[in-house]
């Protein structure tokens, strides 16, 4: 039998289940949602490898690919319109109508009917609302990258957008350069549980709006800012009905960014670092205000890193597009922790995802309730032992 990624290592990328000639390997979901490699027809296995060689974490080209990086920026849409619909500064959505323009296809997440993160391709640009914006739970990627491939082989211009890992497991299980091929990835905090988020999904429709699911999610409303974290979550309902709480209090958002029900394999990431195989690397530009205060309206600002000259080009033909400046890789990763560092888990979370699973999202509330209240207090000792020391000054 072939040995597969560990669960510890394993980002559930689908390379090894796309790759295999005889379907013995079905991605399975766990408890917490997460997808992991399973060997569903051993007699069938004929011991080619394959699999083994497609995996971005056991392959020998699992972290440094065969990019480097040529330089960092920092840019933002002219579209306001266009910007305040994404999720920071609206280059996403500029990269990839110039890809949909030119006849191609565009693979990124968007969510189903019933809320669940999936990843789709589309020909068309008023298509393209449905990849913008922020999501925050692993995606579902079935069967894309054997899509991609067949797109690939019959001379389709392809954009795929996804997680660091998702785009070292699209390279590795295509083994080779396409030229019909660009890939970015995004600066990632780490992937939160789809039994959680899914979970969360249906108590905020029960709380909000009866159990009538939304009619759209925006994890990354602006109407409340961008700058320094100040953006908003948002369930719409019908009949004007909403939910819009401040990111910091929103509970999901919490257990997110303090690294509650992230993915095993995010706390040891292989894909962080400047050297990636994508072609771009996309994020939010946090601490622009400090860097270039010109570049921060409030509206959101896009970290933009390029990789190689497919990156560089891709970039290019946007200029017009956007409102761009180069910086240093210092100043990109200033702020940006997640670029280089993986995210490490709390030593609750297992705990928190076994809570979820066995009852439901409401029964996490009171945890987090006292975990953000012992933050508070944290907080409000280290102020006053600032206090006291200037008062001793």
């Amino acid at each position: 039998m072939p040995e597969l990624a560990s669960k510890c290592q394993c980002t559930g990328c689908t390379a090894c289940a796309n790759s295999c000639p005889r379907q013995c390997i079905q991605m399975k979901k766990d408890s917490a949602g997460f997808f992991y490699p399973e060997i569903v027809k051993p007699s069938a296995c004929i011991d080619c490898g394959a699999c083994e060689r497609a995996c971005p974490v056991l392959a020998d080209n699992k972290v440094t690919g065969n990019h480097s990086l040529a330089f960092a920026y920092v840019a933002f849409a002219k579209n306001e319109p266009l910007r305040m619909e994404s999720s920071s500064g609206g280059v996403f959505s500029e990269l990839a109508t110039v890809i949909l323009q030119m006849g191609g296809i565009v693979y990124g997440s968007s969510y189903d009917e019933n809320g669940v993160i999936r990843h789709i391709g589309i020909e068309n640009k008023q298509d393209l609302g449905k990849l913008r914006g922020a999501k925050y739970s692993q995606s579902v990627l079935g069967n894309t990258f054997s899509n991609i491939k067949k797109q690939l082989m019959s001379g389709k211009t392809v954009l795929f957008s996804g997680t660091p890992c998702q785009v070292a497991g699209l390279k590795s299980f295509l083994k080779r350069d396409y030229d019909n091929l660009v890939c970015i990835d995004f600066v990632c905090h780490g992937v939160p549980s789809p039994m959680v988020w899914e979970k969360y999904v249906a108590y905020r429709a029960q709380f909000d709006n009866g159990g009538t699911l939304p009619l759209h999610i925006n994890l990354r409303n602006k109407e409340s800012g961008w700058s320094n974290y100040s953006y908003s979550v948002e369930f719409a309902y019908g009949n004007k009905k909403r939910y819009f709480c401040k990111n910091a209090e929103d509970p999901f958002m919490y257990l997110f960014v303090n690294d509650y029900i992230l993915r095993k394999s995010c706390g040891d990431c292989h894909f962080k670092g400047y050297n990636r195989v994508s072609d771009i690397t996309l994020g939010d530009f946090w601490g622009i205000q400090n860097i270039d205060p010109e570049m921060d309206d409030n509206k959101g600002t896009s970290l933009v890193l390029t990789h190689d000259a497919v990156g560089e080009d891709l970039l290019k033909k946007v200029a017009g597009r956007v409102k761009i400046k180069q910086v240093t890789l210092e100043q990109a990763s200033s702020e940006n922790l997640s670029l280089l560092k993986s995210s490490v888990h709390k030593p609750s979370r297992d705990i928190v995802l076994k809570t979820i699973e066995s009852e439901d999202f409401q029964a996490i509330l009171p945890f987090l309730q006292k975990e953000q209240l012992l933050q508070r207090r944290k907080r409000e000792n280290i102020l006053k032992k600032v206090l006291k020391k200037l008062r001793g000054l």
